[in-house]
């Protein structure tokens, strides 16, 4: 579903305490775990056009799509079989901690600081990364690189390079 700008939502959460918190919300884009992808056209043109490095709202939602083949989104989604699970959650859990350390303490961070808000935006923030940045990804979080090269099983960080390659002018021999 595509809204010509972002979108306002109002919902009751209820937290693990059994108390109900009342957010309205302003977003560009939301998965359901049983329905639809909605998006903002508004961003997506955004995010086309000039972008915010490393941001991407489809790929951002489509993560959350895949993230919840399993029932949940918890930042694990379902994986290929050849993945083992330990290697994906050691290379996540190690970076989710270091980035709310990092945040806890004030630091400057290299990624959307959204990233540590749940395991479920960790993977869509760094799903991001990965295809719209993956220089930075690749720089300061490797094993997590890894870990989105094998489960979506390319490597943009190739094309990076590739591309940077074409741009260079052709330096003739002289004869």
């Amino acid at each position: 579903m595509i809204y010509a700008d972002a979108f306002r939502v109002s919902r009751e959460e209820v937290d693990e305490m059994g108390i109900v918190h009342y957010q309205d919300r302003v977003l560009s884009g939301e998965s359901w775990s049983r329905g639809p992808v909605i998006l903002s056209w508004r961003d997506i043109e955004q995010d086309t056009q000039r972008g915010y490095e490393g941001h991407n709202v489809i790929i951002h939602e489509i993560a959350h799509k895949l993230d919840m083949l399993d029932g949940s989104a918890n930042g694990i989604p379902p994986l290929h079989m050849a993945m083992p699970v330990p290697p994906w959650t050691d290379a996540f859990s190690t970076a989710y901690a270091a980035l709310n350390h990092r945040l806890e303490h004030h630091h400057e961070v290299c990624v959307d600081p959204y990233a540590a808000t749940s395991p479920a935006e960790f993977f869509a923030v760094f799903s991001e990364y990965f295809f719209c940045a993956p220089d930075i990804l690749h720089a300061h979080f490797r094993d997590v690189y890894r870990q989105l090269q094998l489960y979506y099983r390319q490597d943009p960080l190739s094309r990076i390079h590739t591309d940077k390659t074409a741009d260079q002018p052709v330096h003739e021999a002289a004869e």
